[in-house]
């Protein structure tokens, strides 16, 4: 019987729900002002929830597209077996060393639809084991590693190839540059388009064939811009090595057995390695380098072909396990919805290149040649990584999130008993009407059930599209759009959860609300003021306590850089983890009932002005239930608001000043030879011509280095030198410096100071010295701390000296009688009277001109290399378009007539070498190469001759020349004026271990003179409008500016402000997408507190009409009423406002070490060169805004709701109906 009972309830309520649900919507649409508190909670807390389980959806798409952008090549595929060895058998393997076998693989490859194009290229070894962690193939398999160059650039010469980059940024496994050798199909398609967004100076990636032809070899920017190598230089011969043996510890290679030489790599690896040499190379281009990504076929090579090596070299190299097939799949087949279906895409792939389509069998398919096939999946291995990031990343938007999630629960919540506190008397008067328990906890479950839902529906939908929001968040408040397309989508766990914990939480707290209700006394649930619970203040209180020292610490530790007030590590971990959230939750309940008591404090202030003197009676305090959780509600989301706008802001501002520390100014170009700073300001205001561009300001400034040793030898350092004017170039940040005014650092530096890195600052044992992690506690004491310690230094410089004949010999033809007989003249054309000649297009190298008169001769065209011109006169000669190299000019100004050069035509002319004397100032130069091997129109040859006489010329001199080395010693006494943390432009890791020194001191320890012109490669440039720089005036003309500079021959690496802050604008500080839930907190935080004033508000004010009415019986004037429930509310909501506020400031202050501690792991982990700190800024207009929203939202609700209550019938709501 009972069994049929339950079916036939079950029965009943299955045919009742659409009447049942019917009747429930009408009644909430029917009590609205109560369902619509019941839907503010349950819609932001559907909102929060599915937004934070959403957005780790769509960050792994966007990290996954990101990070595949770097690499080039998708997949490695491999020879599943390896070579047979020297003495192998080939006839039996699989194995083959022959290139045209793996080109036909290749080709059988590009024929599959996910394959865009295959080719052959020798590079790291075969790996042939899946996955990466205990993979030890992955990263013990050797690479070809580039060894030595030979050239007439003598840098190149003295290179090392030396990588310690790689190792900073991947396994311990790369000590060299790697060199790739491409095969034909890296020229075409899908991988040419790859190269070719790398390749700088407008050169674009070149064909195969031109490869060969022009025996072509493509650097990257981080060796030919330091080197000063240029496209079209030559290189004589390059040294590469290959692996013919490699031991993993404690396996060790016997020095008996290997031919060549042992290199030895991070991680216990050792390799054999043998030599081949490729000679007469061309540059034929220099790419940009890519970021660092996935280690496996190494970072940023050196590319050729092997299409120009001998048959016997690609046969060593192909038994050496050197050669692969390198796959770049079709992109745009590959699912980006989730990492799990892109590894699903990929093993499928995989499974069906290496054993066949469809295939359930182990062995591997046989391709041409009977070839056998192993797939390495670069993407996966990515992933794997990813997922690892993700998860920390995930970790920390989690923790990050708990604030607003608790608010949103809160709000629902407080939503709930608002409106169910509506139903209490209904369902008492129900209760007397013989309405059963049962009936009466369905209705209003039913009730619940509607409005949670279509809440929970409507944020569950507004989050999906809010995602895409957050992650093109490019600061806090600030949204670009996303180069990627993105499709945000939830697995049922997680919509079964998010609706668990709305909806669920909604009926669970309904149902146990419902059945208080129905066990009160039926004329206590009629009475309009419930029984309430006494609050538990003392533990409300402790909380605040342990919150308030987490505020105290945090602030200590950031103020002072001390350990604060708890020196025991793990207790002090414990209060910064927890503390910021019991501040939070103890203080919002402590301000809360603060707040509610607003009124009385207000009136002690102010009830004797004419404004409330006449209604100081009937104020209330303010503490009741309702107004006492709009007061705590009111203080929570005003500080999560201030916790917001505070972090965002800091964390835009942090992601700017790291922008600003990686690239030093608006601009940071590397020249390929040293140059002064007018030639680079020219450069880049011919730049700005080109592209018409109109800017009013240029400024320059270069970091020049010098060597220095103490006066007592015990510590030699490297110092760098900031010019006079740098701090109008640089863009320094008071956390670079000591103390917080640059300015007097500057002056400082300019004045005989000098600053000294963390490292540095201990072996020269200055005052306050730490040098933390290292066990050494070295701290000197000194009586007078405002004394400046004064260090003294030694710069030594040794000079070769060649002595040749004194240029003053060279005015008399007796001095130069030796050279005239013994230089190889090839025609004499002396003490001749050329006037008016036409000589142009002639061959008259080696010719002597001396003592000539050659007014308005006519040499344009001519070679004249070599020539010699002693007293000859020039007036009006053109020598336009002629060939000067290594000429020798005598003409000095000794009689007082001015320039002998001056009248003559030099345009176009190549004067490359040009010995004697002479001054080439105010000539017509036009295009012309001067003697120092500059252009003309970029120097104006300010340099003059060369100093140094031809190589002819040194020959004959050779007996009469003598060659020493002066070694010069330069002393100097510097005061010490603090410890910096970076410069801008240069990485913080070298700046601990440096000394920045100003310009007059590196002249000093240098023996330059005052007025001489210091040269440097690499020059930082400010670029701008008064004192607004480009990347804040315009950033698309600052892009448009390097893409010119970029195609400058003189140029060969160049980095702007605009890049930089795109490379980081979306990290707030942190990491990928961090300033967009910032930007949903305070969002979000806004929307609950004008929710929360408008709609609870209302209803609060709707549970007052008895008392507005009993005012208006004994004698209160509509106004006087509104004026007295105006001031309650303003007064509880204004001081709920400003203690939100404050709690929201200590929350703010408690959560910057949280915040600094994982900022500092994820820009770590990122490869930023420099960690800001988090300097807390106050957005005082943004909060500003939002109080001035709730004010308006509170008014409006409260002039609404009172006038509608003042405008009900007396009597009717007296009696309660």
């Amino acid at each position: 019987m009972n069994d049929k009972t339950r079916f036939q309830r079950l029965k009943d309520g299955v045919l009742d729900l659409p009447s049942n649900a019917r009747m429930a919507a009408e009644s909430a649409w029917r009590g609205r002002e109560r369902g619509l508190a019941i839907i503010a909670g349950v819609f932001l807390a559907s909102l929060v929830i599915t937004t934070v389980l959403a957005y780790g959806n769509g960050l792994s798409q966007t990290f996954l597209q990101f990070s595949i952008e770097n690499d080039v090549y998708d997949a490695k595929v491999e020879q599943f077996s390896p070579p047979p060895g020297p003495d192998g058998d080939f006839a039996n393997s699989t194995f083959t060393n022959d290139t045209s076998l793996l080109v036909e693989v290749c080709e059988e490859l590009s024929l599959k639809e996910e394959i865009a194009v295959c080719t052959l290229p020798f590079g790291r070894q075969a790996i042939r084991q899946s996955g990466v962690f205990g993979n030890l193939e992955a990263f013990d398999a050797g690479y070809l590693s580039v060894e030595s160059a030979s050239s007439n650039n003598s840098l190149l010469e003295n290179e090392s190839f030396d990588f310690p980059e790689a190792d900073d940024n991947g396994p311990p496994v790369f000590t060299k540059r790697m060199l790739r050798l491409l095969g034909p199909g890296a020229f075409d398609g899908e991988l040419a388009e790859r190269h070719n967004k790398q390749m700088l100076n407008d050169i674009p990636w070149p064909s195969h064939q031109d490869m060969i032809d022009n025996r072509s070899v493509i650097l990257p920017a981080s060796i030919a811009g330091p080197l000063g190598i240029q496209v079209n230089d030559t290189i004589d011969s390059l040294e590469f090595g290959y692996v013919l043996d490699t031991a993993v510890n404690p396996e060790k290679i016997d020095r008996s057995e290997c031919p060549g030489f042992i290199e030895r790599t991070g991680g216990g690896l050792q390799h054999c390695r043998l030599t081949l040499t490729v000679e007469n190379l061309n540059v034929s281009g220099i790419y940009e380098d890519w970021q660092f990504g996935n280690p496996t076929f190494g970072f940023n090579p050196i590319f050729m072909t092997w299409s120009i090596l001998d048959n016997e070299s690609i046969t060593t190299l192909m038994d050496s396990d050197h050669g692969y097939l390198g796959v770049a799949i079709d992109r745009s087949l590959l699912p980006t919805s989730s990492t799990s279906d892109a590894e699903d895409w990929l093993t499928r792939l995989s499974q069906s290149i290496m054993y066949g389509e469809g295939s359930l069998s182990s062995e591997p398919m046989n391709y041409s040649g009977g070839i056998q096939l192993f797939w390495y999946d670069t993407i996966s291995g990515t992933i794997t990584f990813l997922e690892i990031f993700l998860g920390l990343i995930q970790t920390f938007d989690y923790i990050l999130m708990i604030p607003i999630i608790i608010l949103s629960l809160a709000i629902l919540v407080y939503g709930l008993v608002l409106s169910l506190e509506q139903r209490r008397r209904e369902i008492a008067i129900h209760r007397t009407i013989g309405g059963s328990a049962g009936q009466l906890q369905s209705m209003v479950l039913r009730e619940v059930l509607v409005m949670s839902s279509v809440a929970w529906f409507l944020g569950f939908i507004f989050a999906l599209q809010a995602v895409r929001l957050v992650l093109a968040a490019v600061g806090f408040m600030e949204f670009e759009e996303l180069e990627f397309d993105i499709s945000v989508k939830l697995g049922l766990t997680s919509i079964l959860f998010t609706a668990v914990c709305t909806i669920g939480a909604a009926l669970l707290f309904g149902n146990t609300r419902t059945k208080d209700f129905l066990e009160l006394e039926i004329d206590e649930g009629v009475r309009k003021v419930p029984t309430r619970k006494k609050p538990k203040t003392v533990l409300h209180v402790i909380m605040f306590l342990i919150g308030l020292i987490a505020v105290i610490e945090a602030w200590i530790e950031d103020s002072t850089g001390e350990s604060g007030l708890i020196d025991n590590f793990f207790i002090d971990g414990l209060i910064g983890l927890f503390g910021p959230f019991l501040l939070w939750i103890g203080g919002a309940l402590i301000f809360g009932r603060i707040a509610s008591l607003g009124p009385r404090f207000f009136s002690l202030m102010f009830g004797w002005t004419p404004l409330l003197k006449d209604i100081r009676r009937g104020l209330k305090t303010g503490g009741g239930e309702g107004i006492g959780r709009l007061a705590t509600i009111m203080v929570l989301t005003l500080s999560i608001v201030t916790l917001a706008a505070v972090q965002g802001a800091t964390g835009t501002l942090v992601d700017e000043r790291t922008a600003d520390a990686n690239t030093g100014s608006v601009l940071s170009i590397q020249f390929n030879e040293s140059i002064n700073s007018t030639q680079a300001e020219f450069i880049v205001q011919s730049a700005m011509q080109d592209i018409g561009l109109d800017v009013s300001t240029i400024r320059s400034t270069s970091v020049p280095t010098v060597a220095v040793s103490t006066t007592d030898g015990s510590s030699t350092l490297e110092a760098w030198v900031v010019l006079d004017g740098n701090e109008n170039v640089l863009l320094w940040s008071d956390q670079s410096v000591p103390g917080d005014d640059i300015q007097n650092v500057v002056d400082g530096w300019a004045n005989g100071g000098f600053t000294a890195g963390e490292s540095a600052s201990f072996k020269l044992r200055l005052p306050d010295t730490v040098r933390r992690g290292l066990g050494d506690t070295f701290e000197p004491t000194f009586e007078d701390k405002n004394t400046s310690e004064q260090v003294g230094f030694i710069s030594t410089s040794a000079r070769l000296n060649i002595s040749t004949p004194n240029l003053d010999d060279f005015m008399s033809e007796e001095a130069l009688a030796p050279i005239f007989e013994e230089y190889p003249w090839r025609g004499d054309m002396s003490v001749l009277d050329l006037t008016g000649a036409d000589l142009s297009n002639r061959d008259l190298r080696r010719t002597n001109f001396s003592q000539s008169i050659l007014t308005g001769a006519n040499f344009s065209g001519a070679n004249l290399e070599r020539s010699v011109f002693f007293y000859t006169a020039f007036n009006g000669v053109d020598m336009s378009g002629t060939d000067l190299t290594e000429t020798i000019v005598i003409a000095p100004d000794n009689f007082g007539f001015g320039n002998p050069l001056m009248g003559v035509n030099f345009s176009g002319a190549d004067m490359t070498g040009m010995f004697g004397i002479g001054n080439l100032s105010g000539l017509e130069l036009g295009d012309a190469i001067c003697p120092d091997g500059s252009a003309a129109n970029v120097t104006g040859c300010e340099s003059g001759f060369v100093m140094m006489p031809p190589e002819q010329v040194m020959d004959i001199l050779s007996e009469q020349t003598t060659i020493s080395i002066e070694q010069s010693e330069y002393n100097v006494e510097l005061n010490h004026l603090g410890r910096h943390r970076y410069l801008p432009g240069l990485p913080s890791a070298e700046a601990e271990d440096k000394l920045i020194i100003g310009e007059s001191t590196y002249r000093i320890l240098t023996g330059m003179d005052s007025n001489a012109t210091i040269n440097s490669t690499q020059w930082y440039i400010w670029v701008g409008s008064e004192n607004e720089h480009l990347a804040d005036s315009d950033e698309d003309a600052l892009t448009n500016l390097r893409v010119q500079l970029e195609s400058n021959e003189w140029v060969t690496g160049i980095s702007d402000l605009t890049s930089a802050r795109e490379a980081v604008e979306r990290n707030g500080g942190l990491i990928f997408g961090t300033p967009g839930l910032l930007s949903l907190q305070f969002v979000v935080a806004a929307i609950g507190s004008v929710a929360s004033a408008f709609v609870f508000l209302s209803l609060v004010l709707s549970q007052r009409k008895k008392e507005m009415a009993i005012l208006q019986a004994i004698g209160a004037s509509p106004r006087q009423v509104m004026r007295l429930v105006l001031f309650e509310i303003l007064a509880i909501v204004i001081a709920s406002m400003l203690l939100g506020l404050v709690l929201g400031a200590g929350v703010a202050q408690s959560f910057n070490g949280f915040f600094s501690i994982f900022g500092f792991i994820f820009q770590i982990f990122g490869g930023a060169s420099t960690v800001i700190e988090r300097e807390l800024i106050w957005p005082w207009i943004d909060l500003v805004m939002v109080s001035i929203a709730v004010l308006v939202a509170v008014v409006l609700a409260l002039t609404l709701t009172t006038a509608k209550a003042l405008r009900s019938d007396l009597a009717i709501v007296l009696k309660g109906e």
